[in-house]
C-alpha cells in the first residue's frame, strides 16, 4: 500500500490509478501466466516503477524504493506520465507481447 505522504503528493485519484495498477499486474500474471513485477513510471535516464507485490515506487537499478525528498522532486514528471496515458501505452505494449490463451 502506497505511504499516505505519497498518496497525497500524487493525489487520491492517481494513487488509485496506481493501485488499479497493480491490480492490473496481478490479473495478467493470473490470466497469462507472465510475471510483471514492476509498472515502469518514468523512464527517461535512471528509471523509476511501481512494484507490484509490495506497493512502493523504487528505482529500477538497486530496487530501493524512493526516499520521500527524491519522490517529491520527481512527482510532476510520474504525474505527467500517468496523466498522458504513458504508462498505460508502455503497459499495453508489454502485454501485446504475450499471447493469451488459445493463441
Amino acid at each position: 500500500m502506497m505511504e499516505r505522504e505519497f498518496r497525497k503528493i500524487l493525489g487520491e485519484d492517481l494513487a488509485n490509478y496506481l493501485e488499479l495498477m497493480r491490480a492490473k499486474l496481478a490479473f495478467a500474471e493470473e490470466l497469462y501466466g507472465i510475471k510483471m513485477n514492476y509498472v515502469p513510471l518514468i523512464t527517461d535516464g535512471e528509471i523509476v516503477v511501481l512494484d507490484k507485490n509490495d506497493g512502493k515506487i523504487k528505482w529500477l537499478k538497486t530496487k530501493r524504493p524512493l526516499t520521500l525528498d527524491e519522490f517529491k522532486s520527481l512527482a510532476d514528471k510520474i504525474k505527467e506520465n500517468l496523466e498522458s496515458g504513458f504508462v498505460e501505452m508502455l503497459l499495453a505494449m508489454n502485454m501485446s507481447c504475450i499471447h493469451g490463451p488459445g493463441e
